[in-house]
């Protein structure tokens, strides 16, 4: 069991997609979600970690509950999605709110309900489809296991190249890890 802080950026049932910037330190307004898309659960980064997109470590928190934007929580990591996004990586952890009682059932991404994964996989799926069709790209669900890896390295990231340009990181990734940037 590995617990982690995350911060809320989108909540659950939102047409609001909000972006941290790391330079301002603010959640900011992205744009608004197009046709009926909402997104499945309350959606949060890890600061202290960077993922190979240049941004923070995404979080997707199951719980009933809906969490304000910039709302800091305690999370149980139960796995991950993998998945690609315009080319970058941008894996997605999956945990649980720790300090939930009604979740302390959860604790592996196998106890999850399917009804949930499959909203979340089909989310991601399909909801940049008006930019371009399989824009993004999801190859399936991994264990806690996995998940722990994922942070421990994005943790190492930031430690290394949280204050380098995010284009800048990203292309010398690319270079560097190119096996990061497909499935």
């Amino acid at each position: 069991m590995k617990n982690i802080s995350v911060k809320i950026e989108i909540q659950k049932n939102s047409k609001i997609k909000y972006e941290y910037n790391r330079k301002t330190k603010e959640i900011e307004v992205d744009r608004i979600l197009r046709g009926d898309f909402v997104y499945p659960c309350n959606y949060g980064f890890v600061p202290e970690a960077l993922d190979w997109d240049g941004d923070e470590l995404d979080v997707l928190v199951y719980s009933d509950e809906v969490f304000q934007p910039g709302t800091k929580l305690n999370a149980r990591l139960v796995g991950a999605m993998k998945m690609i996004d315009n080319g970058e990586t941008d894996t997605k952890l999956i945990a649980v709110h720790a300090d939930d009682y009604r979740l302390d059932h959860i604790q592996k991404l196998e106890d999850l309900p399917m009804e949930f994964l499959n909203s979340v996989k089909t989310f991601f799926s399909t909801y940049k489809n008006w930019k371009r069709p399989n824009i993004t790209q999801i190859s399936g669900f991994e264990g806690l296991e996995y998940a722990i890896s994922e942070y421990n390295e994005c943790v190492e990231l930031m430690d290394k190249y949280g204050a380098m340009d995010k284009k800048e990181f990203i292309a010398k990734m690319k270079l560097e890890h190119p096996e990061k940037y497909t499935f």
